[in-house]
């Protein structure tokens, strides 16, 4: 396979496991902090009511969400492409700070809880990047496609 081709569906695969991951995470949130039966989710200010009613718990597994999916898509990405990227993380962590930040945007979050994210994701991302490219720094596979 091409190296451009495996980088991209290698990314592109990251991406959906950062999501699928930051999405299993959540539901696991909606599982054990359960919303008021007939929340009328149309309804801003009633949303709105609920989440500012929210413990610190649920809160937290949000953001434990963004930095896990973070992790399991860099993961993912740096496995199947063979070696760590940048742009890997850039991508990966771009999303995931946009996503937070549109969250940020459409939903009330306490203010701890936006400079906590703000500040975490994009080190988190970094962490791994670096983690990731200590552990797997060489290539795994040439240019060519052959095993080293």
């Amino acid at each position: 396979m091409p190296a451009l081709l495996r980088t991209v569906l290698a990314l592109l695969a990251g991406v959906v496991v950062t999501f699928f991951t930051i999405s299993a995470v959540e539901q696991l949130g909606h599982i054990l902090y359960r919303a008021p039966v007939g929340l009328d989710w149309q309804d801003s200010s009633a949303v709105s009511a609920y989440l500012k009613q929210l413990p610190v718990g649920a809160l937290l597994l949000v953001l434990a969400g963004w930095l896990l999916g973070i992790f399991t898509g860099l993961t993912a990405a740096t496995l199947l492409a063979g070696r760590c990227r940048g742009r890997f993380a850039l991508a990966i962590g771009s999303l995931v700070f946009l996503g937070a930040v549109s969250n940020f945007y459409l939903l009330p979050h306490p203010m701890w809880l936006m400079v906590v994210s703000l500040i975490t994701i994009p080190l988190v991302t970094l962490l791994c990047w670096w983690a990731l490219k200590k552990r797997f720094g060489q290539p795994v596979l040439t240019p060519e496609g052959e095993q080293q």
